[in-house]
């Protein structure tokens, strides 16, 4: 009854915007071919029963590249399809997984387009990255008797929130799933408490830290020159920034500034589409700033206060070259981002309070001595300023969370241990 419901709610979705989205087609290509593929309208997809890979986002994308190339690696002959939610999470599963045969954004959740796109990618396998739980796409898969892997799960404190309330309805569209490979103690209970059945739910570790960081090239210093420096200026980066935090930041950076004058701020934010917005933020307070894709600087200008970055991809390979790392979406609820990244290079980081995304990685860092956590702005300009004045501080704080890192590597291959039956 309840399903029934669910697809009347999706069925009524469609009629109403399907519409102005077939209209907007009309005038804009890039999105005529996304939302073919949203309907399940492939063109040239001649595999034969590949490996459907499901990867909503960047960050999913990123988790998903070890498990990938593992698999490449021990079954050279498989192919790979994957598909993305966001256009974000395609152009980095482009960029990073060549291994993969065709990249596609994931179908919508109703029964007759998903029974279309199951009948044209026609595959034998379907790995879905963290928790994307689709009703119709568990379901109409287990009726095709397609094994479904549940990859790098977790249940954050907020999603078990929101899916406790329909625990009925996802019971049994968790029927389908054959093995569940959560990250932590914790987010296996939580998944059995929604419904899973606990014979099926194993604890693998996070991927997260068996990503591979970009190699450093000998172009390094070209690099450097590319954001616009010289390479003997204090960095500090602002990664994956949300409303409310650049305000912050830029306030903070004005102020150390004074006492720092080799101090630049790299600012990452989070969505690309607000890069305006936080310009006008920099024009208001007077700050000279220049876009990524505009430096380098021709010779004799002034370097830039403020590097924008406005491109995706990069930010990991910069971290590289920061003094001191803030993960943005921690100072406002967002939930923060992975803080692992700037720590492969052992990087001194910092972080808000809200950090649920990544709540059990963020709490051991902090335990560790591997981050710091700030309570707020205040808290932040203190601890900024103070480590701007401890370099030996900054190092030890890297390399003991470079050190973490290295103790919780080997979620890949046990992932990859409990997946091999499923691959033979």
């Amino acid at each position: 009854m309840v399903h029934h419901l669910y697809n009347l709610i999706l069925t009524c979705f469609l009629l109403l915007y399907i519409p102005p989205l077939l209209l907007r087609s009309l005038f804009q290509k890039k999105f005529r071919k996304q939302l073919r593929e949203r309907l399940a309208f492939y063109s040239g997809l001649c595999l034969k029963k590949p490996i459907w890979i499901h990867a909503a986002s960047v960050g999913e994308v990123l988790c998903s590249v070890p498990l990938v190339k593992r698999i490449k690696k021990e079954f050279p002959h498989s192919r790979m399809i994957l598909t993305t939610m966001t256009a974000a999470g395609r152009e980095t599963a482009e960029k990073h997984l060549t291994e993969v045969d065709r990249v596609l954004f994931f179908p919508m959740d109703h029964p007759l387009i998903l029974r279309r796109a199951i009948r044209n990618l026609s595959p034998h396998l379907l790995l879905i990255a963290e928790t994307e739980l689709w009703p119709n796409l568990l379901r109409l898969c287990g009726g095709e008797k397609i094994p479904i892997l549940l990859f790098n799960g977790r249940i954050s404190e907020k999603s078990f929130r929101r899916y406790s309330p329909l625990r009925f309805f996802f019971k049994d569209p968790l029927r389908s799933i054959s093995l569940f490979l959560m990250q932590t103690e914790e987010d296996r209970g939580r998944i059995i408490r929604i419904g899973a059945d606990p014979d099926r739910v194993l604890v693998a570790g996070n991927m997260k830290f068996d990503q591979a960081p970009p190699s450093i090239r000998e172009e390094e210093g070209s690099e450097i020159k590319s954001l616009g420096l010289k390479g003997n200026e204090t960095l500090l980066i602002a990664g994956s920034t949300h409303p409310g935090e650049e305000e912050i930041l830029i306030r903070l950076f004005k102020e150390l500034k004074k006492t720092h004058p080799m101090l630049h701020l790299l600012l990452a934010p989070r969505h690309l589409d607000r890069i305006e917005e936080v310009e006008r933020v920099l024009r208001s307070e007077n700050i000279s700033w220049r876009r990524r894709t505009s430096l380098p600087v021709e010779e004799g200008n002034p370097v830039p206060e403020v590097i924008m970055l406005d491109t995706l991809g990069e930010l990991m390979g910069f971290y590289r070259f920061g003094t001191l790392v803030f993960i943005g979406g921690s100072l406002v609820p967002v939930g923060g981002h992975n803080p692992l990244e700037p720590l492969f290079f052992k990087k001194c980081v910092l972080f808000g309070p809200h950090m649920f995304n990544f709540l059990e990685i963020s709490r051991q860092l902090v335990e560790k001595g591997g981050a710091i956590l700030v309570k707020d702005e205040e808290e932040l300009a203190f601890q900024l300023t103070r480590l701007l004045a401890d370099e030996a501080e900054c190092k030890e704080r890297g390399e003991k969370g470079y050190q973490f890192i290295q103790s919780h590597r080997g979620a890949t291959e046990k992932v990859m241990e409990e997946i091999r039956p499923f691959l033979l």
